[in-house]
């Protein structure tokens, strides 16, 4: 028999299933105000998109604001 059936595998260098939390990022609307978090997954479909388009030019991407429903959200540092 083999004794190392029943020990428990070690719990150091397995990676959790999905991976850490996304990472949130702060926007700001320049029209109405409005402030957002978005996640860095939003952010990523977004570059994808720009880029299928061919209308990404780099850095942060403008997005969409719920607000005034136009594309005017910036990326805005967070001050830690």
């Amino acid at each position: 028999m083999n004794d190392d059936a029943n020990a428990t595998p070690p719990r150091e260098g397995i990676d959790t299933p999905f991976g850490p939390s996304p990472e949130a990022y702060l926007y700001r609307c320049a029209v109405c105000g409005e402030e957002a978090l978005n996640n860095e997954e939003i952010i990523d479909v977004t570059v994808g998109t720009l880029n299928f388009y061919g209308e990404y030019k780099g850095g942060t991407p403008t997005l969409g604001c719920p607000g005034c429903e136009g594309k005017t959200m910036k990326y805005v540092e967070q001050d830690e």
